[in-house]
């Protein structure tokens, strides 16, 4: 039986979403760390024994910027996922914390879908989270853990099979309460023009591969960008826009993402 499910991977900035990733879907590792911007969208389907049946999952692996903040582009990301996998960063004990009191109630504001945490980078020295921590956790939170390592690959595959099991058992819910929090700087100006961009481009994986594009181009620092970096990326989305959906409608969104960064000012 085929079956596809969403997934997403949720963390901390540096925490190795994309590096779990990348090995999990490619068998490859990298110490290079690029931030994602947005979201990633990747592919891998797999089989699993459940109820002395076989299932063919297809898994399709939304990695969420790590950027706290940007709710319209992660609830966007959230809407209709089937399980998520948190991940923090076993020297950074900020990034556990992180997961309980921010990712966590994030996305159970959108969903309520079954998840797994993976404690990563345990091939380093200098580890910061204990196994009690962890165990603490997971008591807390009922999320099972695995320590993983994606430069080795230790527990990634594993994980990502333990994930498509819960998956298997526990139906999603998800909230038809529409996000409403207002904008009330650049970032949450940035996180709405990113978005819209998406929406309004017609595909959502592929709008935010143009966005990715243009935020690199102008150097932009999704953590703390500036009213003239956001004025730069909305002329380019809108040039764009022009040959997608006409210069009419591009003109509105513009005017529309523009009067947003008005509004984000003090």
């Amino acid at each position: 039986m085929e079956l596809k499910r969403k997934v997403v991977l949720l963390g901390d900035s540096a925490v190795g979403k994309t590096s779990l990733v990348q090995r999990f879907v490619y068998d490859q590792f990298s110490d290079e760390y690029i931030q994602t911007i947005g979201t990633k969208v990747s592919k891998k389907t797999i089989d699993i024994h459940y109820e002395g049946e076989k299932y063919s999952i297809a898994l399709v692996i939304w990695d969420v910027l790590g950027q706290q903040g940007y709710s319209k582009v992660k609830s966007a990301a959230f809407r209709g996922s089937d399980g998520a996998i948190f991940v923090c960063d076993l020297t950074r004990k900020e990034t556990l914390h992180s997961i309980l009191h921010y990712w966590i109630p994030t996305l159970e504001s959108v969903a309520g879908v079954p998840g797994i945490l993976l404690a990563n980078k345990s091939d380093l020295e200098n580890i910061e989270i204990s196994k009690d921590e962890l165990d603490e956790f997971s008591k807390i939170t009922g999320l099972p853990y695995l320590i993983t390592s994606a430069k080795t690959g230790e527990n990634v595959e594993y994980g990502f099979y333990q994930l498509a099991r819960l998956m298997m058992i526990f139906k999603p819910i998800h909230s038809t309460d529409k996000n409403k929090e207002e904008i009330i700087d650049l970032k949450g100006a940035l996180d709405y023009i990113m978005s819209d961009f998406c929406r309004n481009y017609g595909n959502w994986n592929d709008g935010m591969a143009i966005v990715e594009a243009n935020v690199r181009a102008i150097g932009m620092d999704i953590g703390n960008p500036t009213i003239e970096q956001i004025h730069i990326l909305i002329d380019k989305l809108y040039k764009i826009e022009i040959y997608k959906i006409g210069m009419e409608k591009a003109q509105k969104n513009r005017i529309r993402r523009l009067g947003v960064v008005e509004s984000a000012l003090p």
